[in-house]
């Protein structure tokens, strides 16, 4: 098995910890960070093939990391995870780039399998 990186960026809610926590036990190797700055710079590192956020109304910061991540690693695949009441957010990430490649998802079943295809064994 190939090194497969996951970078979270916490929105402080327990969903973060419990996805390091299940992906960890999957076989991926995990870094979860508090803020937009302290992932910035665990990027700088360009061996995370997959960058998973929450976009809320309340706290678009990830959605300017998100743009600065696809300028600078174009080749890292990110995720945002949203919850019912936050759909502007996650479309504007969707827009950045005509190849941009961001998933609106709901639900641990798809969240698990979509992980499993941007990083395969």
């Amino acid at each position: 098995m190939g090194s497969r990186k996951i970078l979270l960026l916490s929105d402080g809610s327990q969903i973060f910890t419990a996805l390091s926590r299940v992906f960890t036990n999957e076989g991926y190797h995990t870094l979860t960070t508090d803020t937009p700055q302290a992932a910035i710079q665990a990027l700088r590192c360009p061996d995370f093939q997959l960058f998973i956020t929450r976009i809320r109304p309340d706290r678009p910061e990830p959605l300017s990391l998100l743009k600065a991540l696809r300028r600078r690693h174009p080749q890292v695949t990110a995720i945002i995870l949203r919850g019912e009441q936050e759909i502007n957010s996650p479309l504007e990430a969707y827009h950045l780039e005509d190849d941009e490649e961001v998933f609106i998802l709901c639900g641990w079943p798809g969240l698990r399998r979509l992980v499993a295809s941007c990083l395969p064994h």
